[in-house]
């Protein structure tokens, strides 16, 4: 469990409003408007995380300016793509809560944190209880092929940040949503071999891209990509496949 441990007035309170205030300009430059309150509660999950770190492997980023811009800022990159009419949401592969936990905070809505690993799930049911409750958010700890059999067609969305291959991505995705739902993958510099990969195995499992963004993240300047799919029509396989397939043996 994690707690605020400052004062108004005291130094630790001015450098968390001073890195509010940049979370804030930050997510304005990308196009979002975050309010202070919200991104107080930003820095204080990325603060949980960074403390847990220390005894859990959750983040190879340990400095926190650059852990704001580099998962903060960038879970805030989904935000345009996302409202009420995705809802319910799951972000599989959750790990420290990025992106879900600040779609939560900053969206004002529900995310089901997708975590299989137990150390890493039980993280994230004490940010949920710690940062009130996250509008109804759950941990959900299983595989994302273990809840597609629980809930299949469940989801209007689901992200994926960083987790695995497009071809991957698209197969663990398609049994979660329901149709008309989207897969929104957040991702480095996909090449274009993965890109055709991932068009693929999403002919095959129902999943049909709709849209590709490149950006740059404020600040640091590092490249992203977001890669939108829609669930289109049935699969051509029976679906969810055998856990961990769709990493060991991807569809393309």
């Amino acid at each position: 469990m994690f707690h605020v441990k400052h004062r108004k007035g005291d130094t630790l309170a001015n450098g968390v409003e001073e890195e509010s205030v940049r979370i804030a300009r930050l997510a304005s430059e990308m196009g979002h408007t975050i309010t202070p309150e919200r991104s107080a509660t930003l820095l204080a999950h990325l603060d949980a995380v960074l403390e847990a770190n220390r005894r859990i492997n959750l983040t190879a980023i340990t400095d926190r300016t650059e852990a704001i811009s580099l998962h903060v800022v960038d879970s805030l990159a989904i935000l345009g793509l996302l409202d009420e009419q995705h809802l319910p949401i799951a972000d599989i592969g959750s790990g420290a809560g990025f992106p879900g936990i600040p779609i939560s905070i900053s969206g004002g809505i529900p995310v089901d944190l997708v975590e299989s690993v137990k150390k890493k799930a039980l993280f994230l049911s004490e940010c949920v209880l710690a940062l009130g409750g996250l509008h109804g958010s759950q941990v959900i700890p299983l595989r994302a092929e273990e809840l597609a059999r629980e809930r299949p067609a469940g989801y209007g969305c689901v992200v994926a940040r960083a987790l695995c291959s497009l071809p991957s991505l698209v197969e663990l995705a398609s049994p979660l949503l329901r149709k008309g739902g989207f897969l929104v993958a957040m991702k480095g510099s996909p090449t274009p071999a993965e890109r055709q990969e991932g068009a693929n195995a999403g002919q095959l499992v129902g999943m049909r891209e709709v849209d590709w963004r490149e950006y740059r993240l404020p600040d640091s300047g590092e490249r992203r990509t977001l890669v939108r799919y829609l669930r289109s029509g049935p699969s051509q396989i029976d679906l969810p496949r055998r856990t961990g397939l769709a990493q060991r043996r991807p569809l393309s």
